[in-house]
């Protein structure tokens, strides 16, 4: 069986907010995010809450993007394991129930994948409108980059981890 990784990109239509969308259509347009040892799926979610549980079932390593909001300067990437979600660094948007919570829900129902990441960029919260800010849209190609980089790490973390006989 191959090896499974799932990238959710996280938003809505609106403003900065549609970064993990924008960021999941660049990935599922990227050569580096095919493969034939591990089966890659692409989604884009709108503010899913706690339906992240179902969406990543089954994967064996999840990389969830989304926008950021920690007081950093706009633009700024930022990837973190679960544990450090934490430390003042939220999602940002009317997601419902956020993605922090979803989290701490599937940790309490042993539900978390065994690799799993947030990546995503300091919004820049002056924004309005419809479209990406400046800022986040100037960040979202190294976004993608280090997304890129990283499914490469989590191939070889899950898919070269040694048999046990």
């Amino acid at each position: 069986m191959a090896t499974r990784v799932k990238i959710i990109g996280i938003g809505s239509p609106f403003g900065d907010d549609r970064l993990g969308w924008m960021a999941a259509r660049t990935l599922q347009n990227s050569a580096r995010t095919q493969s034939d040892a591990v089966q890659i799926e692409i989604t884009a979610l709108d503010r899913p809450g706690t339906a992240l549980i179902s969406e990543w079932n089954g994967a064996d390593a999840v990389i969830l993007i989304d926008a950021v909001r920690s007081g950093a300067t706009p633009g700024t990437l930022h990837c973190l394991a679960p544990d450090r979600l934490d430390t003042g660094i939220t999602v940002t948007s009317s997601h419902g129930l956020g993605i922090a919570a979803a989290l701490e829900l599937a940790q309490t129902l042993n539900e978390l994948p065994d690799k799993l990441c947030l990546c995503g960029i300091e919004i820049d919260p002056s924004h309005t409108g419809e479209n990406l800010s400046p800022s986040v849209q100037a960040a979202l190609p190294s976004l993608v980059s280090q997304v890129e980089q990283l499914t490469g790490e989590l191939f070889e973390s899950v898919v070269m981890a040694p048999d046990v006989t």
